[in-house]
């Protein structure tokens, strides 16, 4: 029965809250954003499916700096502004020692494709656009590119209507989530405690449980989306969005 254990992988603390998560399911690659609680200046940081950290923080230069994407071994930052979502101002930070290998004030991001970020210039509402290159920071005009998105692996649980007879004495509260992996199944609901919730995850086949693990808590409030997950492997973001916790399953 060992090979249906749950086990931890990792658990990684931040010393603010996080804001954005993003993934590169290709090269199993995480990047964070955190905001300083007083500055609202982000910081951006990257670290592999084992836990290793691969970036040492990156703090941006103005607080209207986000986070969109990681690729290719590279944070790709847009800015946003106070009345619109988005305006001009790209970067492209090369994750393995935090070289900007692209910063412009006068693009605006459009999409991240396969490669390369599509782009537009400010001045420029519609019609000619350009991709910059992730790798070299080189850019031209789109006009001969193809647009294709990098293979994404990502999926997140779906809400179960109805319980599992092995599963109707562990005292469910609120709703329960299902996934599948392999040829088991993944169960993930809450459990109330004096007023306080836990987060619990489980693994079955089509008959009975096969292990389960007590993931959060003493949580003040249920966790709405609990998790997403790549392969075997899940995440969860701690109640207080303060911490990354991973599990094989």
């Amino acid at each position: 029965m060992t090979k249906y254990t749950i086990k931890k992988v990792f658990e990684k603390a931040f010393p603010t809250n996080i804001w954005k998560i993003e993934i590169d399911t290709l090269q199993s690659l995480i990047a964070v954003e955190t905001r300083d609680q007083e500055s609202t200046v982000a910081s951006f940081l990257a670290f592999d499916f084992a836990g290793n950290c691969l970036m040492s923080p990156c703090k941006a230069d103005g607080k209207e700096w986000t986070l969109d994407s990681v690729q290719d071994g590279h944070l790709v930052l847009k800015r946003i502004g106070e009345h619109t979502p988005i305006q001009e101002g790209i970067q492209i930070i090369r994750i393995r020692d935090n070289e900007v290998v692209f910063n412009s004030y006068e693009f605006v991001l459009l999409d991240v494709y396969h490669g390369f970020v599509h782009a537009r210039h400010r001045s420029i509402s519609s019609g000619e656009s350009i991709v910059v290159n992730l790798v070299t920071g080189t850019y031209a005009p789109a006009s001969d590119q193809q647009f294709d998105y990098a293979p994404n692996k990502l999926q997140y649980p779906i809400p179960y209507p109805k319980q599992p007879k092995f599963l109707q004495d562990e005292g469910l509260t609120g709703p329960l989530w299902l996934s599948k992996c392999g040829e088991n199944y993944l169960w993930c609901y809450h459990q109330e405690h004096n007023g306080q919730f836990d987060l619990i995850l489980s693994t079955s086949d089509l008959n009975q449980l096969l292990d389960k693990q007590v993931i959060l808590q003493q949580m003040d409030k249920m966790i709405p989306q609990p998790y997403f997950q790549i392969g075997n492997q899940i995440f969860f973001m701690s109640y207080n969005k303060q911490e990354i916790v991973s599990y094989l399953v």
